[in-house]
């Protein structure tokens, strides 16, 4: 081999005789290091928008990881232009086992596939996509080389599923597939007091930001009337987490054994003291100043359903005076404030008691 002139053409013969071309022989060589890379096209782009991640993807599942973990690509190096080559040794395959639940876009028979993502393997700080086996989430996927690759790489394309499991969405295909998602995540279809929301917090529950503040909030106080401690003490903790919004009349309808579960999963939420300190500076605010802070109607919205009789009475005048014929607040004043759920529908009203 030492003695094989690469520029020479000719054909040259192993030990024992076979004749063999040095330049078949090199073309084979990049055939097979070819064939030994994932196939799948890098997208890490940090500002990647909800609708241009699902304009990417030809299939949408909801599934539970059954497995994950960084798979053996002996040949992958991936070098990014402008970034320390020192780093290429940080980029692994990332293989993830789906259990399939939902298929929302495409076509998929297979109850199990594999879900690949080009994944940064060094510590990591940001939103990206953090995994654990027995999650349920949402996964937004391209086909690649016959592989179900996510749409975008290291950063978040794969979304907390915190309701479930479901076997349809919400409202039908006439409406936004967004909206559908964000629905699903608040459709609570058990009313017994096992149900629980599965993921510590709501942050995920509307990855595409399609049903907006205010309905949000009445999804919220829908759910702090469900039977079950594991949804309602989760509810009242994202409407207390508001804070100089006032929608807080949910620390009352909790139990002292609820209250004691609103530090769950590491959040610093809520004491007594801090509601009461929170009320009192509510208490001593302007109608006037804080119509005039918060111009958007999403956040008027809310005022009109603040936890201060007086207050509230004002901002309804205001509300009614300002915006003539919305009846989407939380007037009048003397009502509890709105709440909804969600249902095949969508989030309708819901009048009193979580319905059995």
């Amino acid at each position: 081999m030492a003695g094989w002139n690469l520029r020479d053409s000719g054909n040259h013969r192993l030990p024992g005789g076979v004749p063999i071309d040095v330049r078949l022989c090199l073309a084979c060589a990049l055939l097979l290091l070819s064939g030994c890379g994932p196939g799948l096209v890098f997208n890490a782009s940090p500002h990647m928008s909800s609708e241009a991640m699902l304009a990417r993807a030809s299939h949408v599942f909801v599934g539970v990881i059954q497995t994950q973990g960084f798979d053996s690509w002996p040949f992958f190096r991936l070098n990014i232009p402008g970034e320390d080559p020192g780093n290429a040794k940080y980029w692994k395959i990332l293989r993830r086992e789906i259990q399939i639940e939902m298929v929302l876009r495409g076509s998929e028979r297979r109850r199990v596939v594999d879900v690949y993502e080009i994944s940064w393997a060094d510590g990591a700080t940001g939103d990206w996509n953090s995994t654990r086996a027995g999650e349920r989430a949402l996964f937004l996927l391209r086909v690649e080389s016959g592989r179900y690759h996510v749409v975008r790489d290291r950063w978040r394309s794969i979304f907390p599923i915190t309701s479930g499991p479901h076997t349809r969405l919400p409202l039908d295909d006439s409406r936004p597939l967004w909206e559908r998602i964000a629905l699903m995540n608040w459709w609570m279809e058990r009313s017994d007091r096992s149900a629980r929301i599965t993921y510590p917090y709501f942050g995920y529950n509307d990855p595409g930001d399609a049903l907006g503040f205010w309905r949000t909030v009445k999804l919220e106080r829908g759910l702090v009337r469900h039977p079950s401690a594991g949804v309602r003490v989760p509810a009242c903790r994202e409407l207390l987490l508001l804070g100089g919004y006032g929608q807080d009349e949910c620390w009352e309808m909790l139990s002292s054994e609820d209250r004691a579960h609103l530090s769950d999963s590491g959040f610093l939420c809520c004491s007594a003291e801090e509601i009461t300190a929170v009320r009192k500076g509510i208490g001593e605010s302007s109608a006037s100043l804080l119509w005039a802070r918060y111009p958007d109607r999403e956040d008027r919205r809310l005022l009109t359903a603040i936890n201060n009789r007086k207050l509230r009475d004002e901002f309804c005048r205001l509300y009614e005076c300002e915006y003539p014929g919305d009846k989407d607040n939380g007037c009048p004043a003397d009502q509890p404030p709105p709440a909804t759920i969600v249902t095949e529908l969508g989030d309708v009203p819901l009048p009193g008691a979580w319905p059995r």
